[in-house]
């Protein structure tokens, strides 16, 4: 997955935040399409997997809004001091697009006005935006004038876009404009990331369960565990949402509770739009290992099966990624200390016994998978009822079946 950022810098060259754009591969230099899927690659990107506090290091992200997303017919799953919304000029003004921009403002989002040219049906959006983005480039110096003083009665913040070249930026200073953006600043900087996508079919349905006020946390989490992709985003959302707490994830259950239901609907309306690319022997590798793990912790009395099954996924996650688990950790820093050691740490730590075993069984080392809590009769019979348990889960998620051969 790839997400340009270009840095908007304030009138004392501090940086203030980025311009978040969508790019369809690594060296693309300009986005290839302005449509609801670009919007939603890139809130994706930006807050389910690179992570807000990695890509924006605590700084606002701007996004650009389509008309769905402005209207309400597509969800925004983060919480409103996320990101600041740019309402792009090619959205047709009308009294809907008007009320939704309100709406927005209403829930304590920030609007931001993306090539603002003043008219009489765009003078209402000056109303509720907090940032009025002009383009310098594409105006005469007597029409940004015309526009700034259309501004200037509301109390929006000026921003300079397309500032080429020292003389623009001092002449857009003097003028009161106080952040900037342009290739003088800076030109947008590619940053890709190695993802799954989870599948599209069992996000639709998790969106029909979701919209059922009975559904609970744990028939979600029964569902939500058949994939490692949406388990791998799922916890990737959670680490955003929790930026700056205390709180670790331990497991599924955790980070289902720290996003919360009704916002987990959100994100998965956006995942079921996204393109589904995931890797399907990756998918089937780490399902087994993960229902392995939680097996024979069930059957070697470790404690927690939920963790080891989640650390099962994780490490069969970092390996359809081709990363070590340390790389993948790094993504996820709220994990709790227990599912950590379990992925990295000491080989005495009983939960990293577990995973340790199941690999090597996988790996036809009977040696190393009978230092395990369980003995090698115990060990098949777990993986061999993990490899049935996964061949019934992917028949619900599209993922084609391939055995991990057995020993």
């Amino acid at each position: 997955m790839h997400v340009a950022r270009q840095a908007i810098n304030d009138a004392n060259g501090h940086l203030y935040g980025y311009e978040l754009l969508f790019r369809s591969t690594a060296g693309a230099t300009f986005a290839d399409l302005d449509t609801d899927r670009a919007t939603t690659q890139t809130i994706l990107a930006a807050f389910a997997e690179f992570g807000a506090d990695e890509l924006l290091g605590g700084k606002p992200g701007f996004i650009n809004l389509t008309r769905s997303f402005l209207v309400g017919d597509l969800p925004l799953p983060f919480a409103p001091e996320a990101a600041v919304l740019e309402i792009v000029e090619t959205i047709h003004i009308d009294r809907e697009v008007v009320i939704g921009a309100l709406k927005l403002a209403t829930q304590g989002y920030r609007l931001a006005l993306d090539d603002f040219v003043w008219s009489e049906e765009a003078e209402p959006l000056l109303a509720v935006a907090d940032i009025v983005k002009i383009d310098v480039l594409a105006m005469t110096w007597d029409e940004v004038l015309f526009t700034v003083e259309k501004c200037r009665p509301h109390n929006v913040r000026l921003l300079a876009e397309k500032v080429e070249d020292a003389q623009m930026h001092e002449r857009c200073l003097a003028e009161g404009f106080e952040l900037f953006q342009g290739y003088y600043l800076g030109r947008p900087e590619t940053m890709s990331i190695e993802t799954l996508s989870p599948g599209q079919q069992l996000a639709l349905q998790l969106i029909g369960r979701l919209s059922d006020p009975s559904a609970t946390t744990e028939e979600i989490e029964r569902a939500v565990r058949r994939d490692p992709a949406m388990v791998y985003r799922l916890l990737r959302i959670a680490n955003s949402a929790a930026a700056g707490s205390t709180r670790k994830v331990s497991s599924i259950r955790d980070a289902l509770v720290m996003v919360g239901l009704s916002r987990l609907r959100a994100w998965l309306i956006l995942i079921a739009l996204a393109p589904d690319q995931a890797s399907q022997t990756a998918m089937v590798v780490a399902l087994t290992r993960a229902r392995t793990c939680e097996r024979v912790a069930e059957l070697g009395h470790v404690n927690a099966p939920d963790t080891a099954f989640t650390a099962g996924l994780l490490d069969g996650i970092a390996e359809g990624l081709g990363l070590p688990s340390s790389d993948l950790l790094e993504r996820m820093p709220m994990l709790t200390p227990e599912l950590i050691a379990a992925l990295t740490g000491d080989a005495k730590n009983p939960l990293r016994r577990v995973l340790a075993s199941v690999r090597a069984y996988e790996h036809k080392d009977l040696v190393g998978a009978r230092r395990g809590p369980v003995p090698l009769q115990t060990m098949a019979e777990a993986y061999l009822e993990a490899l049935a348990w996964t061949t019934e889960t992917t028949r619900y998620t599209n993922v084609k079946e391939r055995k991990p051969r057995s020993v």
